[in-house]
């Protein structure tokens, strides 16, 4: 994987808007601002129902969109895997699906939903990714799993569904080396639940790290994979500085650290924020970068510099 070469792309993610004039206020944003996609998650916080929302917004511009991520636990993946070729089919092959083995207690304790370990949930997502590959076919079929069973049932036929997986442990890194075409990095279900265990497992070097072993379990499929991170942190100037102080107070990891996370995005001027994407390019591969909407007029510049470079 010649990570230099493949050009940057940028989405945003959003949960929705107050109204629907702030809704179509926010799509132009995006679509006038060098993004090329619109990503909405899957959470029980208000927000928007994501295939309703994303489909509104490929009717109404140019955008790619994307769940970032499906909770593969809160709907079966047949129906799932229908849902998809609906929106691929309405927008002209213009949807990606990101799935995910699901990571937020909150999200099952809400829906009175047993919340597995993380061995038991990678399984079933293997599982779904299964079963979502055969109901693309278009043609009838079975399954017969520990988690799922599908008897005699026939898929849409649609554009070709880019499926984006998100994966931090090794597992769901082979799971994804198999089965993606976005890898989008995010925490390792084993890697901890204090605040610093969770930071030193998103630093950098942690990145680097998941990326030569994904590239290791890609083996001839790595110049194919595209990879992906979502900054949760952004900022310029005194307000990059103090939201650099309050995570290093509330994690305990150096400064250094803290500035260097792939998840954030915090320097002194667009200048930097632009530098920081390029080193980061050359040293993960990370080429895809998803910002959150409260960040959208201030990663603005840096999307105009490098979008398709």
């Amino acid at each position: 994987m010649n990570a230099a070469t493949r050009p940057f792309r940028f989405g945003v993610l959003t949960k929705g808007a107050p109204s629907r004039e702030a809704w179509l206020n926010l799509l132009a944003r995006v679509e006038n601002g060098g993004f090329s996609g619109l990503h909405v998650p899957l959470h029980t916080t208000p927000q928007f129902a994501p295939f309703v929302a994303l489909a509104d917004a490929a009717a109404r511009t140019s955008l790619t969109v994307t769940t970032l991520v499906h909770n593969n636990d809160l709907q079966h993946p047949a129906l799932l895997g229908r849902d998809a070729t609906t929106l691929a089919l309405l927008s002209e092959g213009r949807f990606e699906l990101g799935i995910g083995a699901g990571w937020m207690e909150r999200d099952y304790r809400q829906l009175g939903i047993l919340m597995d370990p993380g061995r038991e949930r990678v399984d079933r997502l293997a599982e779904a990714i299964e079963i979502l590959r055969y109901s693309w076919t278009g043609e009838p079929f079975s399954f017969q799993g520990k988690h799922y069973t599908v008897e005699g049932l026939q898929g849409l036929v649609g554009p070709r569904v880019p499926l984006l997986v998100g994966a931090g442990g090794d597992r769901m890194l082979r799971l994804a080396a198999r089965s993606a075409d976005i890898v989008s990095f995010s925490r390792s279900m084993s890697a901890g639940s204090t605040p610093r265990e969770i930071a030193d497992d998103m630093s950098l070097e942690s990145t680097e790290r998941k990326a030569r072993t994904l590239r290791d379990h890609l083996g001839d499929r790595a110049a194919d994979v595209e990879l992906n991170v979502l900054v949760v942190r952004a900022g310029t100037g005194a307000n990059a500085g103090r939201q650099l102080d309050d995570y290093v107070s509330a994690t305990g990891v150096g400064a250094a650290t803290a500035r260097q996370t792939p998840e954030h995005l915090l320097g002194r001027d667009s200048q930097e924020l632009a530098d920081l994407l390029l080193e980061r390019r050359a040293r993960t591969g990370i080429s895809y970068y998803v910002f959150r909407d409260a960040h959208l007029d201030l990663v603005r510049p840096v999307i105009e510099r490098l979008a398709g470079t």
